[in-house]
């Protein structure tokens, strides 16, 4: 990366996670806004205060705030400041502060297979229009986005810093899928952040309700490979009678909680905080992964359709076989008693 004069931040980076755990606190995050833009009651998770320290890492004093998310999610961010938040030895910091959050996260028992890491470089020193400050520095800032050390292409860089938002005349944030930047001369950061910390919550759980999806195709398929090799015991079909519940129940409650937050959002109208969520939750791709999940949720209902009707094809047959054997058994008793009565005779 090339040597670019200072340009003073602060790094907050944070990692979301799944926790069983139900903490108890009280204490909600009260995000306070310099943006005329409306509060959300009811409508974004509510963050409740965990936890407030500050550590030393790498010789400097990183301050760390622990969030809870009912139901079961943690965040953990880690504040730095930065007397140049384009220098490459960013790289090494972001990676340290990373490590730190992750050792918190496993101190509440998150799954430690599953957890989304986000950086945000705040901007607040400088005067006039930002976009002459991302002109100037648009390589580096374009690399700390990518979390790439190599020089990008010229085209690569355009692409990434395309994805921005203004709101006022001095003020941009640029999005991308593994950092942000927000310049605001009023250091107005902490609403941005929390609206990407729930963009990143729901990629989280989408990725873990992806991986029990795929997890529930694979038994079954190999459910309907039985079924159709006829192996399949007969109290299996309450099994199948509640893995369609399920299934249904998990598309419910995906519409319902993965839905419900982005459209409340955009109903509150052309707001800032709504058109930043809708940049956000493009650049993760969201709808993408909604979809996916939505087409492995049919397969599954397909799948277990067919185990459905196998298993009564199965059933039905096995009864017909039940019911001849049973007149077999009868005539043979029948008959049997024909000779004994007929050697009785003699």
């Amino acid at each position: 990366m090339v040597a670019n004069p200072a340009v003073r931040g602060t790094l907050v980076s944070f990692l979301v996670g799944i926790t069983e755990l139900n903490l108890d606190t009280a204490e909600v995050v009260d995000i306070k806004k310099v943006k005329s833009s409306p509060s959300y009651p009811d409508v974004i998770p509510k963050q409740m205060v965990v936890k407030v320290e500050k550590k030393t890492i790498e010789s400097r004093e990183v301050d760390f705030l622990i969030k809870f998310c009912p139901p079961g999610v943690i965040i953990v961010e880690a504040s730095i400041a930065l007397e140049n938040i384009l220098d490459e030895r960013v790289f090494d910091i972001k990676r340290s502060l990373f490590v730190e959050c992750r050792t918190i996260l496993w101190e509440y028992h998150c799954d430690p297979y599953f957890d989304e890491e986000y950086s945000v470089y705040c901007v607040s020193d400088y005067k006039g229009d930002p976009e002459n400050v991302i002109s100037a520095h648009k390589d580096s800032i374009a690399g700390l986005l990518k979390t790439e050390r190599i020089p990008l292409d010229e085209e690569e860089i355009k692409t990434t810093l395309k994805f921005n938002i203004k709101y006022s005349k001095d003020d941009l944030t640029i999005v991308d899928w593994d950092g942000a930047f927000v310049f605001d001369p009023r250091s107005d950061f902490a609403s941005n952040i929390e609206l990407l910390e729930i963009a990143n919550l729901q990629l989280l759980k989408l990725r873990v309700l992806e991986h029990e999806l795929e997890e529930r195709l694979e038994k079954a398929a190999r459910l309907l490979q039985r079924t159709t090799l006829r192996k399949i015991p007969w109290l299996k079909s309450r099994e199948i009678r509640h893995s369609l519940r399920e299934i249904t129940q998990i598309r419910t409650e995906s519409i319902l909680e993965f839905e419900a937050t982005e459209r409340n959002i955009k109903l509150i109208g052309d707001w800032y905080s709504a058109r930043l969520f809708d940049l956000i939750t493009k650049k993760l791709h969201l709808e993408a992964w909604r979809t996916n999940i939505n087409k492995t949720l049919d397969a599954l209902e397909d799948i277990y359709s067919m185990i459905s009707e196998n298993f009564s094809m199965s059933f039905s047959t096995t009864l017909e076989f039940i019911i001849t054997l049973g007149w077999f058994l009868l005539l043979m008793g029948y008959f049997s008693l024909f000779f004994l009565d007929l050697l009785h005779k003699k």
